[in-house]
């Protein structure tokens, strides 16, 4: 086969859509540009347009609007007052851990100490449970706060009840279609709950009730409790908000911007010894002169999530509360070999799972895997692999005292959590949202959950949905992705769910020079030289070498999606770009222009 037809033959790896039916390739370029950066704006501020020297935070909404809220706020100054103990009740992943170290040096703060409680996933499993209900009653706890958990802990909350304890719940999962009988539930997503932004975190629920306790406490004393700085709390609701894949629009974006912010600032100033010390194991700089979303997703939020995943997350939870630098060290070496631990485990699973596809044949519209000694802790990532590979609503189960139990993944067309929602009379545990749940049904239920899954995909999902999409914000030639372009899409920062990177279609560019970089030539990374007519530039190609140089000796144009930001090395600034996708040819045959603004 000849190097053209090689290149022929290379389409896609994802599905284009054009965002903006407006942003097409007739757009001016400025046009295309202008036409983002007002959209984007409106989806993260809406109406509230702000001043580039104000503070964002003055766009938060009040506390008062949530439900319960207020009721809340009377029943934990009842219980410092009368000095009962307090306990906070979370969760093992970074969102439960990040809101219950918050929590704690808040209660801290105002000469409250407060106990936390984590239960041990294996042991008790998720959420607000009777059995830790009980420990803590033994202690002589009357008051429970719970923390991203305890929406649908209808049974752990009769149990409290009985006991004579109130429970006050802090959550952000999806609604089951009974409430618990909590003295108190503070969820944004409760239909009668007039907070206006629905998709806060665990962490963000948290800390606008810490809103309006310090609000109320204040109002009491003022010159014992003005001076408390909630602004330094924000570090963790930007860590727990964006390690749970949280969207960063709206709120969350304010939040969270604010909150790398504060995480930067604290370390500088001799603070967060754990967060500090994670960084430095994973290799951030602290010269490059700030925290970014990817350092949260890809270097904190794993090591955070280690402990939990395979045990108890209390350490987590420490690193983050501890004021000691030497326990800070110790804590964050434990976890980072839980993390390494973690992978090797999830790499097992992945490669057993992706055999055991392999032995169907055919990709069916949903994937339910199962061995019976899979880690329960692990089988969420490994099915966030899965999907990344085969795009498929998927489950991955594994067996714990003779039950199924395990956590499941799902495409942007596809409500797993409705789906299995319908249903779950049929679980002995299940909770989640559209995109992730986690469940625990009967061993002998397993064939019934495969051919129920496998039906409701086949009939809620088109053909072209089985392919992942990715989503074009507009066509720019190379010489409009300046440094003073990227530093205009700086100001959007920080980028995740809901308020991605921009990605942009170069089209018709011609690469002019391959270079292959690495220690490990063979993971076939390059570095790419491109052309278009107005410009050059360099890109970096993950993965993607052997097209590139095939493109380069075919002498062929090219369709670039790429993305870009600045970064900084050793204190300099510079622009840097990526290659997300190509192809070559007809570049209407690879689009699908829709709206989705």
């Amino acid at each position: 086969m000849t190097a053209k037809s090689q290149i022929l033959a290379v389409t896609p790896r994802y599905r284009w859509r054009i965002r903006n039916q407006e942003a097409d390739s007739e757009s001016t370029q400025d046009c295309a540009a202008d036409l983002f950066f007002l959209k984007r704006q409106r989806k993260l501020f809406g109406d509230k347009t702000p001043d580039p020297n104000q503070n964002l935070l003055q766009l938060l909404p009040e506390p008062q609007s949530f439900k319960d809220i207020a009721k809340a706020t009377d029943r934990i100054l009842r219980a410092m007052d009368c000095g009962e103990p307090i306990t906070i009740f979370g969760d093992y992943d970074v969102d439960g851990t990040t809101s219950c170290a918050m929590l704690r040096r808040f209660f801290q703060e105002i000469g409250y100490p407060v106990d936390v409680y984590i239960p041990e996933r294996l042991i008790e499993g998720y959420g607000l449970n009777p059995l830790g209900l009980r420990k803590i009653k033994d202690l002589g706890c009357k008051l429970v706060i719970t923390v991203d958990n305890g929406i649908s802990a209808v049974d752990a909350c009769a149990t409290a009840n009985e006991l004579g304890m109130d429970v006050i719940i802090t959550d952000h999962h999806d609604l089951p279609p009974e409430l618990p009988a909590a003295f108190a539930i503070l969820n944004p997503k409760q239909r009668d709950c007039q907070f206006p932004f629905k998709m806060l975190a665990g962490v963000g629920v948290a800390f606008y009730l810490m809103v309006s306790l310090r609000a109320a406490l204040k109002e009491r004393n003022a010159s014992r409790y003005g001076n408390i700085n909630l602004r330094s709390y924000l570090d963790f609701v930007a860590l727990g908000t964006i390690a749970d894949l949280a969207p960063l629009d709206g709120v969350n974006h304010i939040l969270c911007k604010t909150g790398l912010e504060v995480m930067l600032q604290e370390i500088r100033k001799g603070k967060r010894h754990g967060i500090a010390a994670l960084l430095e194991l994973t290799g951030w700089k602290s010269e490059t002169g700030l925290i970014e979303a990817a350092d949260v997703g890809f270097k904190l939020g794993p090591c955070l999530n280690a402990a939990g995943r395979l045990g108890t997350a209390l350490a987590s939870e420490e690193i983050l509360s501890t004021e000691d630098p030497t326990r800070a060290r110790e804590l964050a070496l434990f976890l980072s070999g839980e993390n390494a631990e973690r992978q090797r485990i999830e790499r097992a699973i992945k490669e057993e799972a992706f055999a055991q596809i392999q032995e169907l044949g055919s990709i069916p519209p949903a994937l339910i895997l199962h061995a019976e000694h899979w880690h329960p802790g692990v089988v969420g990532i490994v099915a966030s692999r899965v999907l990344e590979k085969y795009y498929r609503p998927t489950l991955i189960l594994g067996t714990l005292d003779g039950k199924i139990k395990g956590s499941g993944r799902s495409t942007h067309a596809f409500d797993l959590f409705a789906a299995l929602n319908e249903v779950r009379d049929e679980f002995h545990a299940f909770g989640g949202h559209f995109h992730a749940i986690g469940l625990t049904v009967a061993a002998d239920k397993f064939e019934w959950l495969r051919n129920y899954l496998i039906s409701q995909a086949t009939a809620r999902i088109l053909n072209e949905d089985t392919v992942q999409p990715l989503d074009i914000d507009g066509f720019l030639d190379l010489s409009a992705i300046d440094e003073i372009f990227l530093q205009r899409l700086a100001a959007f920062e920080p980028f995740g769910i809901e308020n991605p990177r921009p990605k942009w279609m170069i089209a018709g560019a011609k690469v002019k020079l391959v270079k292959r970089i690495g220690k490990d030539l063979s993971h076939n990374h390059a570095r790419i030289l491109v052309g278009d007519g107005s410009g050059e530039m360099w890109l970096t190609a993950f993965q993607l070498a052997p097209q590139m140089e095939s493109a380069f000796s075919s002498g062929m144009n090219i369709n670039l999606v790429v993305e870009g930001k600045l970064s900084f090395y050793r204190g300099i600034k510079k622009a840097e770009f990526k290659i997300i996708d190509f192809t070559v040819g007809d570049l209407d045959g690879a689009l699908t222009k829709k709206s989705l603004s």
